[in-house]
């Protein structure tokens, strides 16, 4: 019979081995070694739970192991990570209750990354008041209340939302002037039932914050100011009073619908360390106005320090191509220009379009021209 060098191995690297599987197979491993049997439960700071794998006869027992695996640590034993997905798939899900108990039993043993995916509408304004938090993930929850001023995440530096749905569009305000540290901020697909002008409490710039991607953000009334520190932006449409963002060096811009080059240009003007443009185009263009443009003055940013530009959607219109011919004309140090052109496009088209691009000449002697068809 062969040695169990696995179980020779100290505790810590025995747990740091197992944290990467699913928690409810963590207790599968008992089977293997005795010693191993307060392992899962007891020292293993990462807990993951995921009702998919669940039948609607052993659903009982998923409530149950959740409840059994945060309560058997006493608050001196952390829960550093927690991650929680009830899909739905499920006939039987668990209750508002319960999934506020386990959350708010998780944060008393110290938990600092929190990931939620709660497909039933259940009300989760308790994860806002999680002091240790310093990740926040939220996917497909509900926020129907949210006192003012109850938001208190002084350690937070990320946080994602993904299909958020929120009663009020002061919600969002309320949630990001709670995190005074934050550095990283993404809002995707987030629905608001009512928008009101109620909320006049004043609006903090977010002086820590690194990385946004706001794609959809126009409709809470954020004001841009807020994100002028970051230096990474991503988002659908510039809004209001665009101000200057004197750190940033990654946009990216897509165009739902017409590109308006003034515009665009205006607020490039308002990137003076600007090194990366990514441009998805507009799958189709109603607005003649859109094809011409003759931009007076050549943004400054994109005529130096610039280092590359890709083209998302390319299908080599007029109004594409002459800022591809202007870019290539006056940026003096940029590095790579890539097309990306949708797969509709014909062969013929492709081939031309490579042509026209290619022959025209470069201020910029180490610049590379990529095609990409995806």
């Amino acid at each position: 019979m062969s040695d169990d060098r696995i179980s020779a191995l100290p505790d810590e690297i025995i747990c740091h081995i197992i944290s990467f599987l699913p928690t409810e197979d963590v207790f599968t491993t008992n089977v293997l070694s005795k010693r191993w049997r307060p392992l899962g439960g007891l020292l293993l700071h990462n807990l993951d739970f995921d009702d998919r794998r669940w039948s609607r006869e052993l659903y009982p027992r998923f409530i149950n192991l959740v409840y059994r695996t945060i309560y058997a640590r006493s608050v001196q034993k952390p829960i550093k990570r927690f991650r929680l997905r009830c899909d739905g798939n499920s006939t039987y899900e668990p209750l508002e209750s319960d999934v506020v108990t386990w959350l708010t039993a998780a944060a008393e043993r110290g938990m600092e990354h929190l990931d939620v995916h709660i497909s039933d509408r259940h009300n989760l304004n308790c994860v806002f008041s999680f002091k240790n938090l310093l990740v926040l993930l939220l996917k497909v929850i509900h926020i129907t209340a949210m006192p003012i001023s109850t938001v208190d995440l002084p350690l937070l530096k990320t946080l994602h939302l993904n299909g958020v749905y929120l009663s009020q569009h002061w919600f969002l305000l309320e949630i990001l002037n709670g995190c005074p540290i934050l550095e990283d901020f993404e809002a995707k697909n987030i629905y608001v039932r009512h928008s009101t002008n109620e909320y006049d409490t004043e609006f903090k710039r977010l002086t820590k914050l690194v990385k946004a991607d706001i794609s959809t953000l126009s409709v809470f009334n954020v004001p841009l100011e807020a994100f002028s520190n970051v230096e990474f932006l991503r988002l659908e449409e510039f809004y209001g009073c665009v101000p200057v963002f004197a750190n940033l060096t990654h946009l990216e811009i897509i165009c739902r619908s017409n590109v308006n080059w003034c515009s665009l240009f205006d607020v490039l003007e308002k990137c003076p360390k600007l090194q990366n443009l990514v441009l998805n185009m507009p799958q189709l263009v109603t607005s003649v106005s859109c094809l011409l443009w003759y931009p007076k003055i050549f943004p400054k940013c994109l005529s130096s320090q610039f280092k590359e530009c890709t083209i998302e959607n390319y299908r080599g219109q007029q109004h594409e191509l002459q800022f591809v011919q202007h870019l290539m004309l006056n940026s003096t140090s940029l590095k790579r220009i890539t097309i990306c052109s949708p797969p509709s496009m014909n062969p013929q088209e492709m081939l031309e379009m490579q042509k026209e691009l290619s022959f025209f000449p470069m201020n910029s002697a180490t610049c590379e021209l990529r095609f990409k068809f995806v």
